[in-house]
């Protein structure tokens, strides 16, 4: 066995080393994809790159290892299980007109702009973001806006790193605001039978006009929490099969990609918050373990709030983080007509992060 994974070992380094030579001894695609593969290949192999000099680090975590596990998880959490409810024409094309309008011609005409040596992976996490947020059958062209819209945003706040929200769901709030209608409808039937080739491919056909969510706000009554957990209810692409979602978010926290802080605070918050709504107002408020499956919950939880840029850095903050998007997303959801309040929890708790980080180094050296 341990031949067996020795060449392994073998073949794959040596089949890394090819694809790094090409890249480098090809301007263009190195200008195009050289830091999406160090991303990639930091992620399965060690970073080559070591501290010359002390401060050392302490983990062998780099910014490229994490890009490359965010881009890992995002595939395996809702790229591969919206394939296969939805269909492969469904999610693919839109990824392919979120990738070239956001990195492949926004962001290379502002790296040529601003004479960058190459475009950096950031670009490839927003733009898989984009897509995620959306309904399956969202057009092409309004893929096209959202991914343009955050990659522009993220590169005028100073590009990876610098930025004061997050800014795929900026990009998110403005199709909102512009786009309305669109962006709260065209929600397909996701295909739950045994597969076949033609529902791999296209999906099923049927559509319907609202979310577990939205049918809750009009009838009162909720979803199985089995077929919320599986992905056998509507939604956008993202968040259709929650288990996924939480095994690759677990796996983040693990990897330590993710601070566990946070999606444990939103979560529970969410939990507690809304098992004390519904004991004070009772069936208007949405049940607990509902609030928690349904939605872009699970995803924004692992996925979103978790942006260590838009984020407080202290662990006291994290929680306070994490509470904040919790109670609010609770508040938009139970008292307020909009069905869905994450992306205006995460984006409000953005821009107070910096506040709460103050707060606390004051409190902790007491400045």
């Amino acid at each position: 066995m341990k031949k067996t994974f020795k060449n392994i070992e073998t073949i794959l380094n040596k089949s890394l080393n090819g694809i790094e030579t090409f890249i480098q001894s090809h301007p263009k695609v190195n200008f195009l994809f050289g830091a999406l593969f160090e991303a990639t290949d930091g992620l399965i192999r060690s970073t080559k790159d070591t501290a010359k000099n002390p401060p050392y680090i302490r983990r062998g975590m780099d910014a490229k290892q994490y890009m490359g596990g965010i881009l890992t998880a995002l595939f395996f959490g809702w790229v591969v299980p919206a394939i296969y409810f939805y269909g492969f024409m469904c999610v693919v094309p839109k990824l392919i007109v979120s990738f070239v309008v956001g990195v492949f011609i926004i962001d290379v005409i502002w790296v040529i702009l601003a004479r960058e040596e190459r475009i950096n992976e950031g670009g490839f996490v927003t733009c898989l973001f984009i897509p995620a947020f959306l309904p399956p059958q969202a057009p092409l062209w309004l893929i096209g806006v959202g991914a343009g819209i955050s990659i522009l945003f993220r590169n005028i706040l100073g590009g990876v790193g610098h930025n004061l929200v997050n800014p795929a769901l900026f990009g998110r709030l403005l199709l909102t605001i512009c786009f309305p209608t669109m962006v709260v409808s065209g929600w397909q039937e996701p295909s739950t039978g045994i597969p076949t080739i033609k529902s791999l491919m296209y999906g099923v056909d049927a559509v319907t006009h609202a979310t577990p969510l939205m049918a809750f706000k009009e009838t009162g009554k909720t979803a199985s929490f089995l077929s919320l957990m599986f992905g056998a209810n509507t939604g956008s692409l993202g968040e259709t099969c929650r288990i996924a979602l939480i095994i690759t978010g677990i796996w983040l926290c693990v990897k330590r990609i993710a601070n566990w802080r946070i999606p444990v605070a939103y979560l529970g918050s969410v939990f507690v918050l809304s098992a004390i709504f519904s004991l004070m107002v009772g069936k208007t408020a949405a049940p607990p373990i509902f609030q928690l499956l349904s939605g872009g919950l699970i995803f924004a939880a692992f996925f979103m709030a978790t942006d260590p840029i838009t984020t407080t850095y202290s662990q006291a903050g994290k929680w306070i983080f994490g509470i904040g998007c919790g109670l609010i997303t609770v508040v938009i959801r139970n008292f307020t007509s909009i069905p869905e309040g994450i992306m205006y929890a995460i984006l409000l708790m953005n821009l107070l992060s910096v506040p709460i980080q103050t707060i606390i180094l004051k409190i902790k050296y007491r400045t």
